[in-house]
């Protein structure tokens, strides 16, 4: 258990403020973008059978969105105290937002390790190694959680007043995955540039959204991760909203963007690659002239 510094009271309740301004700012913008996005779950999504996709699409895209709304109503400053929290209960507060952010960061992570599976045609190779990072990824946010969550420290309105930095160590794992995942996506176009199909619109696609995903998840965390520097470890959950919200706003439009690009026009091209297919959402470096309902074939077949 790390002892948090001396904060004086006046600045523990004003970065009580500013952590629920920003949960209530991450909430506000993940609904609004769900709310203009609507249209295309609904052309998109909705009609696709029930599948792991599918079922993917729709946790990383909602959960987020249940786990803040309970979280700006229980953390309402306003409305905290009217509860009467025990010292365990803050305790399983804290074990709570820790477990939701793991399965949507893990959710949304193997949505990205399908991509990168498809892009290099689920070589057994490529599968197996990145399978291999996942599971340390997923083991090191569970060690860094397991580790912080009893050196927390919290008041009696279940404000965090002390962070122990093992929590890093979850933070660290996620960074250096999505870093992992990012540098295949990379090395695949590289090479598809040098063998001069790397405008293939699929390839370019994939390569686009993996760029803003991986910087917009970097920066983030990386944010996050750095303020637990600050002496007041109060503020430490300033960015805990917005972590789960970036985390669903790219794992679900990395998925639209693939059906919209689907229902899209088709370039003609000479060259094609084995297609790698679920149920409901298709990776594919592979470019037809015609739409086809095959087009939009799941990737419930991929492994993992």
């Amino acid at each position: 258990m790390q002892n948090g510094p001396d904060v004086p009271d006046i600045a523990k309740a004003y970065a009580t403020q500013v952590v629920y301004a920003s949960s209530v700012g991450a909430l506000a913008f993940l609904a609004y973008d769900i709310i203009i996005t609507l249209d295309d779950e609904i052309r998109l999504v909705w009609p696709k059978p029930w599948g792991r996709m599918k079922f993917l699409f729709l946790f990383i895209r909602y959960i987020p969105l249940f786990v803040q709304i309970s979280i700006v109503v229980l953390g309402c400053p306003e409305l905290t105290p009217q509860f009467n929290f025990t010292s365990h209960d803050c305790f399983i507060w804290q074990v709570y937002q820790g477990v939701a952010s793991v399965l949507i960061i893990v959710a949304v992570d193997y949505v990205l390790i399908l991509r990168v599976s498809a892009l290099y045609h689920d070589k057994p190779t490529i599968r197996r190694v990145v399978l291999a990072a996942f599971g340390l990824e997923f083991a090191g946010m569970c060690v860094g959680l397991g580790l912080s969550l009893p050196g927390i420290q919290f008041d009696d309105l279940c404000v965090v007043t002390s962070v122990s930095t093992t929590l890093l160590i979850y933070g660290g794992a996620s960074i250096s995955f999505q870093t992992f995942l990012f540098s295949l996506t990379a090395i695949k176009f590289a090479r598809a540039v040098r063998e001069g199909w790397g405008d293939t619109p699929l390839l370019a696609l994939v390569m686009r959204d993996g760029t803003w995903a991986f910087l917009l998840i970097f920066a983030f965390v990386a944010a996050y991760a750095s303020l637990y520097a600050l002496k007041n470890h109060t503020f430490a959950g300033t960015l805990y909203g917005w972590i789960l919200s970036v985390f669903s706003f790219a794992g679900y439009h990395v998925l639209l963007n693939l059906e919209n690009h689907n229902y899209g026009p088709r370039l003609p091209t000479g060259r094609t690659s084995r297609t790698l297919t679920d149920d409901s959402f298709r990776f594919s470096t592979r470019v037809i002239t015609e739409p086809t309902n095959n087009d939009l074939s799941m990737l419930d077949d991929l492994p993992g």
